[in-house]
């Protein structure tokens, strides 16, 4: 017990005590020769161990002992010869056969492999020299032979087993995940990692191998800065959509609470685990260009989108496919293969939806040249917000926050979509957003374009597709405001009609700004709300050519009549203004007819208006024009009864007026 705790002095008062106490037992003697192994006398060692092998009943493992003893001092054959003395006395354990295989030259792979079991077997408990019988050998070459090793002792010495195998063979080996356990019990997380790392290149599609270098990140020292975090981002993103992840957390969770744990809980589990890993992030500061949490974010939308598609294929199509984002993808060095898989996605979505105009698919389809992915005419929520392609590149921030309804943000995200290299290289305004053409890392950073001939043109277009998405949106969050804002949002509907004219959409982005001014004034005309309806639609009209105002105009006639009436039937309002609307509700809709006879009604009401305020010659004047606004009005609608009884009654009325003095003359 002393010996194994380290206190070696008072191990050797008590072995010396033993042996004096039975001069001819091996068991003191096997002892202090292990006691002095412990020192690093190894001459003192070897002396006792060979008195050990003298007595009438030799200890078991002195053999073995005295070989770790010869290996250390450099006799490589006096070990051998120990070693192989002791295998025919008994079956050696794990650790002597790997220290036997080193010694006698065999293949690095063997000793790796031998290695491994030996820590296997001391972690699981398997070597009796841990059992505490009363059996076990000296502290011995890699500090095994303990009567009772304490658990922290016994972690260090798996973790320097397997460091070992991995330093020799190069193959992080079998049971990945508990040999990077033993390591970082160990006290060898970087070990861990690398292990991790080499693992998950071998088998990128092995959940239980991600799972654990996610945790391994996740919770280790910031020594690695902003690279680590990427790696934690890339690992914890390729487990959330992994179905074999899911599969094995809900068969655990049955096994260990007793109760089935249904499919449909995994949404739920699923949003659970992002936002707990996004909590133990840093908010911003953290090495990386952008903060870990909207990382990681950007990093599982694109696994949610690969995920839809059946995930992507492993190298060479033998293997489990992938769930991953643009961090992984780069990881593996897979940029090139996973460009062509991208492109051919796009194009398989084109011609499912049968939207393969000119210059109006999603980017990404092969030999296409069109500019730049296209929204549909009538709907607002764009198909580039589920584009893989997009996804996978720098512009899956601006996508991800256009999805949630951030265009303010998603704007910002565009503005700078270069390598930080190329960014000092060619900083200050004017600078190109994208990477230059001989940019060694663009692939790494964009991957869903790396397969298309014309890469860097083609995401400075589709990033100036979502500019114009993210302008659309924000000119009507204005209009939604409260109060709206109409002169800012018919700048950002000018400037997304300059996007548009350059990326050869023009008409289409005008159709999309007034299907949003319609809507938004249709709800506010629903809601009683006459001005802000009459509003939106003239700051629609005020930045759309005349070839889209039509739709606008004639939904404005209607505002504006309904206006016009609804003020005028308030007793003690003045008829100027809704004078004014019907006016303009007649002059953008003639064939309103509502509009017409109101208008008629109105004027006649301004008539007897001026009159009684003593203006007879505006009195003439409101009657003149209703009855000019009325006979018009006829032409459009001949002998309709209500017109006709508004003209007849303005011309009455016209006549009375005109028989009278008029004070001004007198």
């Amino acid at each position: 017990m002393r010996l194994a705790r380290g206190d070696v002095d008072e191990a050797v008062a008590e072995f010396e005590r033993a042996r004096r106490l039975r001069p001819a037992a091996a068991g003191p003697l096997h002892w202090l020769g292990c006691a002095a192994a412990h020192r690093g006398d190894l001459a003192a060692a070897r002396s006792h161990l060979t008195a050990a092998l003298a007595c009438r009943t030799p200890h078991r493992r002195s053999l073995v002992q005295r070989a770790y003893v010869h290996a250390r001092a450099g006799d490589r054959e006096a070990a051998l010869a120990d070693l192989r003395a002791a295998s025919r006395v008994a079956p050696l354990d794990d650790e002597a056969r790997w220290v036997l295989a080193a010694l006698s030259g065999r293949p690095a792979r063997e000793v790796a492999l031998r290695l491994r079991k030996a820590a296997v077997a001391g972690l699981m408990g398997v070597g009796r020299e841990q059992r505490g019988d009363g059996t076990g050998g000296g502290p011995g070459l890699c500090g095994n032979d303990r009567p009772e090793g304490r658990e922290n002792d016994t972690w260090a010495r798996a973790a320097a087993l397997i460091d070992a195998a991995r330093r020799l063979d190069g193959e992080p080996g079998p049971f990945v995940p508990l040999a990077a356990v033993a390591l970082i019990r160990g006290g060898r997380r970087a070990a861990a990692v690398e292990l991790l790392g080499d693992a998950v290149r071998h088998d990128p599609a092995d959940h239980r191998i991600t799972h654990t270098l996610a945790l391994a990140l996740l919770n280790s020292a910031d020594s690695d800065g902003g690279s680590r975090w990427e790696r934690c981002v890339a690992a914890w993103a390729a487990l959330l959509h992994d179905a074999g992840f899911w599969e094995r957390v809900r068969a655990n969770a049955t096994r260990r609470y007793g109760v089935a744990v249904e499919a449909s809980l995994v949404p739920a589990l699923r949003a659970g685990l992002r936002e707990a890993v996004e909590r133990r992030m840093p908010d911003d500061d953290a090495g990386t260009r952008v903060a870990p949490g909207p990382l990681l974010r950007r990093e599982a939308d694109a696994a949610q989108l690969l995920a839809a598609v059946g995930g992507f294929p492993s190298a060479g199509g033998g293997g489990a496919p992938l769930f991953c984002g643009p961090l992984r993808i780069a990881e593996l060095g897979r940029s090139a293969e996973f460009g062509a898989f991208a492109a051919a996605q796009e194009a398989r979505v084109l011609q499912l939806q049968g939207a393969a105009g000119p210059g109006g698919g999603p980017s990404g389809a092969p030999g296409a040249d069109a500019p730049a992915a296209s929204s549909t005419a009538s709907a607002y929520a764009s198909p580039t917000y589920a584009s893989l392609t997009y996804a996978f590149s720098e512009l899956g921030f601006a996508q991800m926050l256009l999805g949630a309804d951030k265009p303010g943000d998603a704007l910002a995200a565009l503005s700078e979509l270069r390598c930080s290299d190329c960014r000092a290289a060619r900083g200050g305004p004017g600078a190109a957003a994208v990477c230059e053409p001989q940019c060694v890392r663009f692939d790494e950073l964009n991957p869903g374009y790396a397969g298309l001939p014309d890469k860097h043109r083609r995401l400075s277009l589709d990033a100036r597709g979502l500019a114009l998405e993210a302008r659309l949106s924000m000119g009507r969050a204005e209009l939604t405001a409260r109060p709206p804002d109409f002169a800012a949002a018919a700048a950002y509907w000018r400037r997304a009609l300059v996007h548009g004219r350059e990326l050869e959409r023009y008409r289409e982005t005008q159709t999309t700004i007034v299907d949003m001014a319609l809507g938004a004034a249709r709800a506010a005309h629903r809601a009683g709300r006459l001005s802000l309806a009459v509003s939106t639609l003239e700051t629609a009209r005020s930045v759309i050519g005349a070839n889209e105002r039509g739709r606008l105009e004639g939904q404005l006639a209607r505002v504006l009549a309904d206006r016009g009436i609804s003020v005028a039937n308030d007793q003690e309002a003045l008829l100027d203004e809704p004078a004014a609307d019907l006016r303009r509700s007649v002059a953008f809709n003639p064939h309103l007819l509502r509009a017409q006879v109101s208008l008629g009604v109105v004027l006649r009401g301004l008539a007897a208006a001026r009159w009684r305020s003593g203006s007879l010659s505006g009195a003439r004047d409101m009657l003149r024009e209703a009855i000019d606004q009325l006979t018009a009005a006829l032409v459009l609608f001949p002998d309709d009864p209500d017109l006709v009884e508004q003209r007849e009654a303005a011309v009455a009325d016209l006549d009375h007026v005109m028989w009278q003095p008029d004070e001004s003359e007198q």
